[in-house]
């Protein structure tokens, strides 16, 4: 029976993994550490950690565990650690690899929609504020949310992540150069603003993308309908109904008033779900089936 551990299971994210494991078909036994537990040797993990127990726990265990899936952000620039979203870039995956990225939540939004234009468009910049929600922050944040007199309370907050010597957050960064490298578009112009709202489980994203090519609305939404796991709605979809599906949502979609080559949209998605959670269960599933 092949073994797969959860490593910072009582976590939100590692709670929600359990129950995303309970939909795999293929049978593997789930074994649950906290950060500091004994770790034995296991075919595959997922540490859902923060980027200094992702360090630690990695150096302790990769030579005990054959694959080793991470949910923090600390290696997923790293070269040669495939940075993976299933439904994009399964094939960055080999019988060599053993350190694979999950992406960041707001990045998997993103590129979730990207992905399928990349078909018929050459696309060269994206635009996107995002709309965070509290849960992307972690068990604290959540509690911070429900103390009275959060700064999260009734408000929008501009700041995820810390700022950095450019002015740009930790948080915005990733969206630059994540998308980057899921996409294989080391060119590509990315201009992100992320932002927190008193939203407490989804992220949103209001996205612009140009092309070289002019875009087809009705093309493009044969697209997103036609890629797993995407969705395009005529109505207004929000995050009271994203939440708790595995579904990453589109709405609004307008071709830009003045060049036809840039697309306007709105985004929505579980981050628990396809922005962590379950991006980690695919990938397991995906090494269940090829490598395992």
């Amino acid at each position: 029976m092949k073994t797969v551990g959860i490593i910072g299971a009582n976590g939100v994210v590692g709670r929600t993994l359990q129950q995303e494991f309970k939909k795999i078909t293929a049978s593997f036994d789930t074994r649950l550490f906290g950060r500091q537990d004994e770790i034995p040797a296991l075919d595959a993990a997922v540490l859902c950690t923060d980027n200094p127990d992702s360090v630690k726990l990695y150096r302790q265990i990769k030579d005990r565990v054959r694959y080793i899936v991470d949910m923090s952000s600390q290696y997923r620039l790293e070269k040669g650690v495939p940075l993976v979203i299933p439904e994009i870039n399964p094939q960055t995956i080999t019988p060599a690899t053993q350190l694979i990225a999950s992406p960041n939540c707001t990045t998997t939004g993103l590129v979730m929609t990207l992905a399928p234009l990349m078909k018929h468009y050459h696309l060269t910049e994206a635009f996107f504020c995002s709309y965070q929600a509290i849960s992307g922050g972690g068990k604290k944040l959540l509690e911070d949310f429900h103390t009275p007199g959060s700064l999260y309370e009734n408000n929008c907050v501009p700041l995820i992540g810390s700022v950095q010597e450019s002015g740009y957050t930790s948080e915005e960064l990733k969206g630059i150069y994540e998308t980057r490298k899921i996409l294989a578009l080391p060119q590509m112009k990315v201009y992100p603003h992320t932002v927190r709202v008193a939203v407490e489980n989804s992220h949103s994203l209001g996205i612009t993308v140009k092309a070289q090519e002019a875009f087809d609305v009705a093309q493009v939404k044969q697209l997103w309908n036609a890629f797993p796991h995407l969705q395009y709605r005529e109505e207004i979809i929000t995050p009271k109904e994203a939440s708790g599906q595995e579904t990453t949502y589109a709405c609004r979609l307008r071709r830009d008033l003045e060049e036809p080559n840039i697309i306007h949209y709105f985004v929505t998605f579980d981050n628990l779900l396809k922005g962590a959670a379950m991006n980690a269960r695919q990938i397991i599933e995906l090494l269940l089936e090829k490598y395992l």
